[in-house]
């Protein structure tokens, strides 16, 4: 027997190891584990489990067989995250239209070194990148907020180099799909929860720059200038030292990158916090904007 479902709880004693489950209908069951499964099985997360029934003192016990994280059980992105939803928040946009928005923008990509490079490396952690949230807090922080974040920053920086046509589009859109796809590596599970130690200690901006040489050396691409300048930008996008950056912005692509990760960063939170907010009066101070109350107009 199958069923997916939630890890609600567990209930362990010294000789005896048991889960509650709720499934995506409410439906609620009672599932014996061995100590080695209690030990490994994390409440709030999704599995799907294979059980049997075994009558035990005339009563139907369920005793797990085999178990597996839902995130690895399921293999498309855009059928995870309708699953997942069922359980978590999740972005407000569907998988479906910002996978088609992303991969158009891919497909605008005409620099050979950065279309190879940027699509490998985008095909390598695709799951993940339409599950994992933006961040643990702050911004995003739902199920398929990576994605939406990095669709929203290429709709804007299609806009900025409308008016600014020295900025080169290659680059920029290079740069935007892959400036967080290491968040996949950082943090601890598409759920958001914390960080990895590899993300502590290194950060997604080391992780993606190394990903990036590592995969320009595999297709001999390690010497292009294409290289070197999306390292650059993806090393800066997070503007200043302070703020993260292993560089300050010294090009007009990095310089763009980094604007428009911080416009979407502060306005997508902005915008969720004035939803529940009522006119004529102020907002709680927001962290993502310097901890400042803004005000809720009336105008309409």
């Amino acid at each position: 027997m199958f069923i997916e479902g939630k890890i609600d709880n567990l209930n362990i004693g010294e000789d005896y190891f048991n889960c509650n489950i709720v499934s995506s209908k409410n439906e609620r069951l009672n599932i014996k584990l061995t100590k080695e499964q209690a030990n490994d099985i994390k409440v709030d997360k999704v599995y799907h489990f294979e059980f049997e029934q075994v009558v035990h003192n005339d009563k139907i016990q369920n005793h797990l067989l085999n178990y597996q994280e839902l995130f690895d059980y399921v293999t498309d992105p855009v059928e995870l995250k309708e699953k997942l939803s069922e359980y978590y928040e999740f972005s407000p946009v569907s998988t479906t239209e910002i996978k088609l928005a992303i991969e158009s923008y891919l497909s605008q990509i005409t620099n050979q070194v950065l279309l190879e490079v940027t699509t490998n490396l985008y095909k390598t952690y695709e799951k993940g990148f339409y599950t994992y949230p933006a961040a643990v807090k702050f911004h995003h922080a739902y199920i398929g907020g990576l994605a939406y974040h990095t669709k929203t920053m290429l709709d804007l920086a299609t806009k900025f180099i409308e008016v600014y046509p020295f900025i080169n589009q290659d680059l920029v859109y290079s740069a935007i799909i892959l400036h967080d796809l290491c968040k996949v590596k950082e943090l601890s599970g598409f759920e958001g929860g914390e960080y990895t130690t590899e993300g502590q200690l290194v950060g997604h901006l080391v992780m993606i720059s190394q990903k990036v040489v590592i995969e320009a050396t595999k297709l001999g691409y390690q010497d292009k200038e294409e290289v070197l300048m999306l390292n650059h930008i993806l090393l800066a996008h997070h503007g200043l030292p302070n703020f993260g950056a292993a560089k300050r912005p010294q090009t007009a692509e990095a310089l763009l990158v980094w604007y428009v990760d911080t416009i979407d960063s502060k306005f997508t939170v902005l915008g969720e916090i004035l939803d529940s907010t009522e006119p004529g009066t102020f907002t709680a101070p927001i962290g993502v904007i310097d901890k400042t109350k803004m005000y809720k107009h009336n105008i309409k």
